[in-house]
């Protein structure tokens, strides 16, 4: 039993259901949430490990260049509205789509080797032209990737607003000419292909009901306009932002919203195992918590997108008003129980859950602001008021380690919140369990 020492820098607790505290995220199981404060948000990794970060305000933005090393420098700019950002796999060159300049696609080489690409002719239009559609007007970008393996580029986007009616397309550009490779799409989300498979986000231009579309070239002719050629991999979302795909096939949808709770979610769409061209399963909730989710970015290692230790996956989020990005990776399965009354002079028991075998703790906190530990996640409680750590046995067979807890003789703390949370330690990583919020009970 903990007794009077330890409990009086503790707490009593009434238990609450378990929220998410730290940085707002409610994460699925076997995933690390963090909140990652940048100079921008993610825009594309480049083989030596630099990230692109898109950063400035509509009308005048700018990629920045973060080097391995932590080094920020000026990258590429000005655009009017960054509109997409993919690097060329033949031959090295970046595009960045662009919806609010002179240009639709621009091309960025770095000629001088100096890191950017600010110099002279280190940034020109693309020779390509956008075509114009039935309305009289071509779609202004909103995402863009090339075709894994060739440099075969698709453009995603619709036209202005004013211009009615308004219709979305992607278009397919090769070399400097660009032809429509499909066509019937409403306001455009983002594109991410596996394999010849070429997935897009879509919005109903009436209800803004999301939609995820999965294309393939079934007749080698250059667009997914015939029939059968186009079909819904996913449809009556509640919005559809940035796309990203696993290895194995699962699509991760951003810009989902529940406007009961007013809160933005990235959802996960299984494969289409029984063939009939539909996600198996749709999970709109898989990651909430967010202002508005944005760009997907998705790095997976041999582990793939897998919950728990085994698991080799880092998957980065834009989130609406975020100076930065959301970073989940996977990490060891982790939860926090809680069971029995908690009350001043009672008793009850919190257990740690995950993994038999793993390692555990459990940390108990009267600050319940929250802190972020860079490279692990968001935790639900902070350190700037009294708390304990406390390591507790290794979870066993049944993949739990309890710990009873005796509150006894603190008249004082009845009335005030608390924090609880444990954690599981497995493989040298760290898996943030469940934070539950607490209240002392008399």
């Amino acid at each position: 039993m903990l007794r009077c020492a330890l409990v009086r820098h503790a707490l009593a607790f009434l238990g609450l259901a378990p929220v998410a505290l730290g940085g707002g995220f409610d994460s699925p199981p076997g995933f690390n949430v963090e909140t990652h404060p940048d100079a921008g948000s993610l825009a594309h990794v480049l083989p030596d490990g630099s990230r692109l970060l898109a950063t400035g305000a509509f009308g005048s933005q700018s990629l920045l260049r973060r080097l391995p090393d932590g080094t920020l420098l000026g990258f590429a700019g000005p655009f009017g509205s960054i509109a997409g950002v993919d690097r060329s796999p033949v031959t090295g060159d970046l595009v960045v789509g662009e919806s609010f300049g002179a240009s639709p696609l621009f091309v960025l080489r770095d000629l001088n080797g100096d890191l950017d690409c600010l110099d002279a002719g280190e940034r020109v239009p693309h020779a390509a032209s956008l075509p114009v559609l039935s309305n009289g007007a071509a779609p202004l970008p909103y995402d863009l990737a090339f075709r894994p393996g060739t440099d075969e580029l698709f453009v995603i986007g619709a036209t202005p607003f004013g211009v009615s009616p308004t219709l979305g397309v992607i278009v397919r550009v090769e070399g400097g000419a660009a032809a429509i490779y499909a066509d019937g799409l409403g306001y455009s989300g983002g594109l991410a292909f596996l394999g010849d498979t070429l997935y897009a986000g879509d919005l109903d231009t009436g209800t803004f009901a999301g939609r995820v579309v999965a294309l393939r070239d079934l007749s080698a002719d250059g667009d997914a306009l015939d029939a059968g050629e186009a079909t819904n991999f996913a449809s009556g979302l509640t919005g559809a932002n940035g796309l990203a795909v696993t290895h194995d096939g699962r699509v991760l949808v951003s810009g989902l919203f529940d406007f009961g709770t007013f809160t933005g979610s990235v959802g996960l769409l299984q494969p289409d195992g029984n063939g009939d061209g539909a996600s198996d399963g749709v999970d709109e909730g898989w990651l909430s918590g967010f202002a508005f989710s944005g760009s997907l970015l998705l790095e997976e290692g041999a582990g793939g997108l897998a919950a728990g230790a085994d698991g080799d996956a880092l998957l980065t989020v834009a989130d609406f008003g975020l100076d930065g990005s959301v970073l989940v990776r996977t990490a060891p399965l982790a939860g926090t129980q809680l069971s029995g009354t908690v009350a001043n002079n009672s008793a009850f028991t919190l257990t740690v859950t995950g993994v038999p075998g793993a390692g555990a703790l459990l940390a108990l906190s009267l600050d319940t602001q929250g802190v972020t530990l860079s490279g692990l996640g968001d935790l639900g409680l902070g350190f700037g008021a009294p708390h304990v750590i406390l390591v507790v046995s290794p979870l066993d067979a049944a993949g739990q380690s309890a710990l009873p807890v005796l509150l006894r003789d603190v008249d004082a703390l009845v009335g005030s919140s608390f924090v609880a949370q444990g954690f599981t330690l497995q493989g040298g990583e760290i898996g943030l369990g469940d934070a539950l919020l607490l209240e002392i009970a008399p």
